[in-house]
């Protein structure tokens, strides 16, 4: 199994409520427009981990106060 068959069946195995931490589409052609070098690719991978890690983080604490 690859890694990244590996990270599809971990992102699977998960319940997520992908209306609320996943990457829009808009999201995604912005961050693809964005990388115009190898680095700038990286730094667009780490930023929408990033930015996913942030959705996640708030949606738990809505989640909490709810």
């Amino acid at each position: 199994m690859t890694e990244i068959e590996k990270m599809k069946k971990y992102i699977e195995r998960t319940k997520l409520d992908k209306n609320r931490m996943s990457l829009c589409f808009v999201e995604a052609c912005a961050l693809t427009r964005a990388a115009t070098t190898p680095d700038d690719t990286l730094e667009m991978i780490a930023l929408a981990f990033n930015y996913g890690k942030a959705k996640g983080y708030r949606a738990a604490k809505a989640e909490v106060r709810a």
